[in-house]
């Protein structure tokens, strides 16, 4: 009798705003650490904890988030050299504002028969219970906090229990990215050539930013 071999995917969500080395190293540490066969990098269409409505923009502080068609095609070519992990766009094509659940549920249905790894940096970990419906996330999915050397553990809420994996630490952030493109200073150490050609063609990132 033939045993049943389960796929193991895991799930990355985020802005992507844009994507740099830290989101890639990140997944590919985690893709190979806990043995899954791909990662899927769901860019998120509106990111409700992070965003707040301005007319018909949506901002975080006082920078508005590129449209989902650029951070997505971003993505794509960020992921272009790395075996793996795949640019999703169902949050995108499903419209509204970004709830994992409903993430998690679809993926369900996409992939019968698998097992689910969601991984979510340690700074969003701790504020895990403000998520939409976080139990029914934690039923259906094992999520699995990833962290960077330093990082304060105890500010992970411990009653959730999470798995905690310590990932290579890159010093690198998307307002860093946007602030250094905003003056005109090099990234290339920072985002795959793909990314920055993106961001040259589009014109993204060329207001100021506030420090």
């Amino acid at each position: 009798m033939f045993k049943e071999v389960r796929r193991r995917i895991g799930v990355f969500g985020g802005t992507f705003d844009p994507p740099h080395r830290g989101h890639t190293s990140a997944a590919l540490s985690a893709m190979r650490e806990l043995e899954l066969d791909f990662v899927l990098m769901v860019v998120a269409n509106d990111p409700w904890q992070k965003t707040s409505r301005n007319e018909a923009s949506l901002k975080v502080g006082d920078f508005i988030v590129s449209s989902s068609h650029d951070r997505l095609e971003m993505l794509k070519g960020a992921l272009k050299e790395h075996d793996g992990l795949i640019a999703d766009d169902m949050e995108i094509a499903r419209g509204g504002r970004t709830y994992t659940i409903d993430t998690v549920f679809e993926l369900s249905d996409r992939f019968p028969d698998s097992d689910f790894f969601l991984l979510i940096g340690a700074d969003v970990a701790k504020d895990f219970d403000s998520w939409h419906e976080p139990q029914k996330i934690c039923e259906e999915v094992k999520v699995v906090v990833l962290t960077r050397p330093g990082t304060d553990r105890g500010e992970i809420d411990a009653d959730w229990k999470f798995p905690v994996l310590d990932i290579p630490d890159i010093d690198v952030s998307a307002e860093d990215v946007r602030s250094r493109v905003s003056k005109g200073q090099p990234v290339e150490e920072m985002i795959s050539t793909s990314v920055e050609e993106y961001i040259l063609s589009a014109k993204l990132y060329q207001d100021p930013i506030d420090e």
